[in-house]
């Protein structure tokens, strides 16, 4: 069994659940272990609350605790076929650093692998 990374999960409220999102890391540096391929950072908002700019807005208030962990940067995966997920990235300066064929969990789709810097 793999060892836990260590992490914080925030709720995204607006008076009502919005979603969630989670950081995740490795004690000692801004890399993930081989055995943890996707990301330091998840978000998941339900169907009905998208469109709004919460994950944006999640976003960016997590990112400086990821600083505060040391991160130099922080990783992200997305399917290929999300744009709006895609786009939350972006917004926080994120920028696509590989493409990779997907596994199980993705469905076997595609994914994207993002890449924010920190500092």
């Amino acid at each position: 069994m793999s060892p836990r990374l260590p992490g914080i999960t925030r709720w995204i409220r607006d008076g009502d659940f919005c979603g969630s999102i989670a950081l995740r890391w490795w004690p000692g540096g801004s890399a993930l272990p081989d055995w943890f391929p996707y990301g330091h950072i998840g978000y998941a908002v339900p169907p009905w609350k998208r469109g709004r700019g919460y994950a944006t807005q999640a976003l960016a208030l997590l990112l400086p605790h990821a600083r505060a962990q040391g991160l130099a940067w922080v990783e992200l995966t997305t399917d290929e076929a999300n744009p709006a997920s895609q786009h939350v990235i972006e917004q926080n300066g994120g920028r696509v650093s590989a493409r990779e064929e997907g596994d199980v969990p993705h469905g076997g789709e595609a994914i994207l692998r993002w890449r924010i810097d920190l500092i």
